[in-house]
């Protein structure tokens, strides 16, 4: 194999942003709440250039509020078809999303979520049980707490989940930006992340 060869590509994976609503978004404080959203609206841009899935969830959303309009407004479709579930933690618990997701054909799912200690860990959790490769792009999620976030993260590591950032997971699955393809996602962490600094 290739050492430039990914192994979350996008032909093989698939991307699950869950509940990052209104009053989830309130409630982190370990990173700053503008990273966790343009790290969301890049992989959800990565997604909508690259052909690939683009699943949403939301939990409670007469308590805990809708999507957050930054995601929202990157993925309308997704958006309208987001997976709106009761009290349940585990996004998977939702037979129409397991059963959706599956007849995407991916074998991988990349990760984020909110909160990283509550239905991100659940998601990916759950995701691996499934027999999913996850990878779980770590500022696209938060918590109340740093605290709450490396032991989320270290309990992942210890189950096979991937942990990584936005921009390793963009080059990993553009892999060369010096290509056409490659240059798709370039634009979108020009936009998304180094218009931001």
């Amino acid at each position: 194999m290739s050492p430039s060869v990914s192994e979350f590509t996008p032909s093989n994976a698939a991307i699950l942003l869950v509940d990052h609503q209104i009053m989830t978004l309130s409630w982190v404080k370990s990173l700053p709440k503008d990273t966790v959203i343009a790290s969301c609206r890049t992989l959800a841009r990565m997604a909508l250039a690259y052909d690939m899935p683009l699943i949403l969830t939301t939990t409670m959303e007469d308590y805990v509020g809708t999507t957050v309009d930054e995601i929202r407004d990157a993925a309308p479709s997704a958006f309208e078809a987001r997976f709106k579930r009761g009290g349940a933690l585990n996004c998977w618990d939702d037979q129409a999303l397991r059963d959706h997701v599956k007849g995407t054909g991916r074998t991988h799912v990349i990760l984020a979520g909110l909160t990283t200690d509550i239905c991100l860990f659940w998601a990916a959790t759950g995701a691996r049980l499934l027999g999913y490769k996850v990878l779980v792009v770590a500022d696209g999620c938060g918590t109340m707490t740093a605290l709450g976030d490396e032991l989320t993260f270290t309990r992942l590591r210890d189950s096979g989940v991937v942990v990584t950032v936005t921009n390793q997971a963009v080059t990993e699955l553009a892999n060369d930006f010096g290509t056409e393809s490659g240059q798709k996602a370039q634009q979108i962490m020009a936009d998304e992340i180094i218009s931001r600094l």
